[in-house]
């Protein structure tokens, strides 16, 4: 049976031996990748399960059933952010893991690596990215399992207000890179893309010596794109990103592109093409937030 990497897994200062996947097989971070602080590892850890590559075969994802998502765009692999109604305090972290008939699975939030409490029946609030929009949605805790792995079931789903982005299409993304700061004043961090465009992406760090705009950076990372990986290498320069989703102690930063080789841009647009073509029968016919 397959086992979900933990923190202690993940030897800090020394290369990945074995890739990380994640539930679904695609990949998050590359063998050999580097991760220097405890804050790099709980970055990527909070943000969906992981396991390692040669663990597990790869999956593929639920086939598009439901009404709602067909409705309101939003793709299995989505991460979400759990709160509920008149909560001050942090969103927990989750990933739309499913659909059945007028349900949705999700994998059980957690909040710095703890489970979130729920009761069933509880009303829940949610916050996803589809790529063009952010959309926020209320939910009731339909029932809880902790077997074969930790979900919540949610029913009486409810759109509370969808918010267009910018023109250039985003794919949500889950993807460790190294970033480079060319002037050489900052040591390479490893971060994690959260979305991705052709122009574009955006970053969490555990670093917040990156929310100056205007530092010229080098992402490298790598896609599966067309059924095969390949590696980028993408340079840019930092921006501010207020549409960006980050968990304290973790920062957001935008990354605009400006040196992309002719390879490069025409695999991306084809790992975005595809995700889109993934993802296209749960976007509604019209535009996003329609009646």
């Amino acid at each position: 049976m397959r086992k979900e990497v933990q923190a202690d897994d993940i030897e800090l200062g020394k290369p990945l031996k074995s890739a990380l996947v994640d539930e679904l097989g695609f990949p998050v971070a590359d063998e050999g990748t580097v991760f220097q602080t405890d804050e790099e590892r709980r970055m990527v850890l909070q943000a969906g399960r992981c396991f390692w590559a040669d663990d597990m075969a790869p999956l593929g994802a639920d086939e598009a059933a439901s009404p709602w998502h067909d409705r309101y765009g939003l793709p299995v692999g989505t991460l979400l952010h759990v709160k509920r109604p008149g909560d001050a305090s942090r969103a927990a972290v989750s990933r739309l893991i499913g659909f059945a008939e007028g349900a949705a699975f999700i994998a059980w939030p957690n909040l710095t690596g703890k489970p979130a409490d729920v009761t069933d029946g509880d009303t829940v609030l949610f916050r996803g990215f589809t790529g063009t929009s952010i959309l926020s949605f209320s939910a009731r805790v339909h029932a809880t399992s902790r077997t074969p792995f930790p979900y919540w079931m949610l029913a009486d789903i409810v759109n509370v207000d969808t918010r267009e982005m910018r023109g250039s299409v985003r794919v949500p993304v889950r993807v460790v890179a190294k970033l480079t700061v060319a002037d050489g004043s900052l040591s390479p961090q490893t971060v994690l893309l959260t979305d991705i465009s052709l122009g574009g992406a955006s970053i969490n760090t555990a670093s917040n010596a990156l929310s100056e705009p205007g530092r010229e950076v080098r992402l490298d990372f790598t896609l599966r794109a067309a059924g095969i990986k390949s590696k980028f290498s993408i340079t840019g320069f930092t921006r501010e990103d207020t549409d960006g989703i980050a968990e304290a102690p973790f920062h957001c930063v935008g990354v605009a592109f400006d040196g992309c080789g002719e390879r490069e841009a025409i695999l991306l647009h084809a790992y975005i093409h595809e995700k889109l073509l993934e993802s296209a029968t749960m976007r509604p016919s019209g535009a996003l937030g329609e009646p």
